[in-house]
């Protein structure tokens, strides 16, 4: 289950880099809920509050997220459209490990498919496209396809390739895609934090 988990966050976030600060915003408001997660988790009396595993020393987990999102917004600044600096695959890889190990420690990791939800529909995207394109390509001799263009975010860009999903007709612009990115990724992050009461 851990190297699931890792695996999964660090290749997901990977797929994920590829317009100017998807990446790292996207991953900016998960490390939040993740020390917010680690905080609660630290603390006894808000444990017991919530009905969470009461797991000590998570409070520096906390603190790490804190500079890990301190990080990123610093990186952020740099990255947002049009980006002067790119991370490429040495910070994505990392951002993803730091994700994952992160919420292993702080025995979350069943949080991860909703929190990380941006990461795991770009991921599921790719094998979504893969398959289908070779399934398609041994049963008809040439592979279609279900997106335009893989990881998902791209699909938003491109027009004229056909693809099974044809909307939208028309390009949408690189800082609207991450924007609206962003939207989602903090809408699962206030399910994720909503789920701790809900249970």
């Amino acid at each position: 289950m851990i190297v699931l988990v890792i695996t999964a966050c660090t290749n997901g976030t990977n797929l994920t880099d590829g317009l100017d600060g998807l990446a790292a915003g996207s991953s900016l408001i998960v490390g939040v809920v993740i020390g917010i997660l680690a905080w609660l988790s630290g603390n006894l009396v808000n444990s017991n509050y919530l009905n969470i595993m009461y797991i000590p020393g998570t409070g520096e987990i906390a603190i790490f997220m804190a500079a890990f999102v301190g990080a990123l917004i610093g990186f952020l600044w740099w990255n947002s459209y049009p980006a002067q600096v790119f991370m490429g695959d040495t910070g994505s890889l990392t951002i993803g490990c730091i994700i994952g190990v992160s919420a292993v420690l702080i025995r979350k990791e069943l949080l991860i498919p909703l929190l990380c939800g941006i990461f795991l529909v770009e991921s599921l995207s790719v094998l979504m496209q893969r398959s289908y394109f070779k399934l398609t390509k041994r049963r008809f001799g040439e592979g279609r396809r279900i997106f335009r263009m893989t990881p998902l975010h791209h699909h938003y860009q491109k027009t004229g390739i056909p693809a099974a999903i044809e909307s939208p007709s028309h390009p949408i612009p690189e800082s609207k895609i991450t924007a609206r990115f962003w939207i989602v990724g903090i809408m699962l992050a206030v399910a994720t934090l909503a789920l701790l009461k809900i249970r």
